[in-house]
């Protein structure tokens, strides 16, 4: 029985180990840049998906920042700018009147309880 319980833990074990060591080597040869690799003198501000395999980029050279668009087969100069743009605020997506799931969950977990 115990003979069964160790190799079972040796070879969880091994495959963690195996797992580890496949994601370290990974991050060692990718990098930790957005695209795989780091540039001394160039820098990808953000990108935005528009369709599978294409990409609205800013991208940064010197003092520039160029907007590109990025296709499977192509890059796009459409514009530059002298300055980098001010992040966006995200959208205030609360509806009205509408309930918070949270707090929902939360009375339905107390009335089963008997609270």
């Amino acid at each position: 029985m115990w003979e069964g319980i160790l190799t079972g833990m040796g070879t969880l074990l091994i495959i963690v180990a195996v797992l580890v060591g496949a994601w370290w080597f990974t991050r060692k040869i990718v990098g930790s840049g957005q695209f795989g690799g780091r540039s001394r003198y160039m820098k990808m501000i953000d990108r935005m998906p528009l369709a599978q395999d294409k990409y609205l980029a800013l991208v940064q050279l010197g003092k520039k920042i160029y907007i590109v668009g990025i296709a499977a087969s192509e890059i796009t100069l459409l514009g530059e700018m002298e300055e980098e743009p001010e992040p966006l605020q995200p959208p205030d997506l609360t509806v009205p009147g509408a309930v918070d799931f949270r707090e929902l969950m939360n009375k339905i977990g107390r009335k089963k309880n008997g609270q």
